[in-house]
């Protein structure tokens, strides 16, 4: 911990948004019955995934240097993985939605998914920005 620099900060930040993100989105598939995910197991699977690679994105410097292939790579896979999550999720709650906004507004099973669910989309969206800015600073500190 000692060695890291801002993006190896911004890394372990992504991992921990991207697993609180999946969370919420396993949270948000199993409230009720009627709005399930489908295919949650893809969903939950990317996203944990997508965690794993932030965090060999975290490890991979401390051993090869800053820009090594490996973890930019895992960067670039975790950005990819995160952003499968978030629109497999957003996809599947559109009708959702779009019944709370119209016809349905007084669904509180409804309201109370589609809260749960925005708490995981931001945390998704707001860790890879991280993964994205991370990509442009040293995530270890040089030595002289």
């Amino acid at each position: 911990m000692k060695k890291l620099n801002i993006g190896g900060y911004l890394n372990i930040l992504a991992a921990l948004l991207g697993l609180v993100g999946t969370i919420l989105t396993i949270v948000s598939g199993t409230m009720s019955v009627d709005n399930k995910l489908t295919n949650m197991t893809m969903i939950v699977a990317a996203g944990f995934i997508g965690v794993v690679l932030c965090a060999l994105s975290v490890y991979t410097p401390t051993r090869f240097g800053n820009f090594d292939l490996v973890g930019s790579v895992s960067i670039w896979g975790a950005i990819a993985l995160y952003c499968y999550t978030f629109g497999a999720a957003v996809g599947q709650r559109i009708m959702l939605i779009a019944g709370l906004f119209s016809y349905n507004s007084g669904n509180t099973i409804g309201w109370n998914v589609f809260y749960v669910s925005v708490g995981a989309w931001a945390c998704l969206l707001v860790g890879c920005v991280c993964l994205i800015a991370s990509g442009f600073f040293r995530s270890v500190k040089e030595t002289a």
